[in-house]
């Protein structure tokens, strides 16, 4: 009776493992940082599959996560360079109007309440800006609105 492992190829074990490993990694952390090095180790056990020398299956993981990782580089950029959509979290609220409930003084924060809701509110300019004044939201900074008086 043959061993259950005689015959295997260990070089198809070992790439992909090292696919699954990668893959799963990068299924838990959504960095795309491992995803080229499972796309590679997944290409390379397919060249060893197909009868490919160890040299030319290493050749292969090292070309496709070299190109997956160019790609990834890439696509994260394109991502990181559009502006985040002004409908989504406190963007919402840009170009709202609101009234200040506690005066901007300065620097120092106040409250403002904009479409219902009570805000920490900061001066765009660093003016005062009085109690029950009328304010536009400008922009969004960390968790406060920044704004400016408001003519109506």
């Amino acid at each position: 009776m043959r061993p259950l492992l005689d015959g295997i190829d260990w070089w198809i074990v070992l790439w992909l493992l090292a696919g699954a490993v990668t893959g799963v990694g990068e299924l838990l952390t959504g960095t795309l940082f491992l995803l080229p090095f499972a796309v590679g180790s997944f290409a390379a056990a397919g060249a060893a599959a197909l009868g490919a020398d160890p040299a030319v299956a290493l050749g292969i993981f090292v070309f496709g996560s070299g190109a997956t990782l160019l790609w990834a580089a890439r696509y994260g950029k394109r991502v990181n360079a559009e502006p985040p959509a002004t409908h989504e979290g406190a963007n919402r609220y840009i170009d709202s109007t609101g009234i200040v409930t506690t005066a901007l003084e300065g620097r120092e924060a106040g409250r403002v309440r904009v479409r219902g809701e009570l805000w920490r509110a900061l001066s765009s300019s660093g003016e005062t800006i009085a109690e029950e004044s009328p304010v536009r939201v400008v922009a969004v900074r960390g968790n406060a609105l920044v704004v400016e008086p408001y003519e109506r």
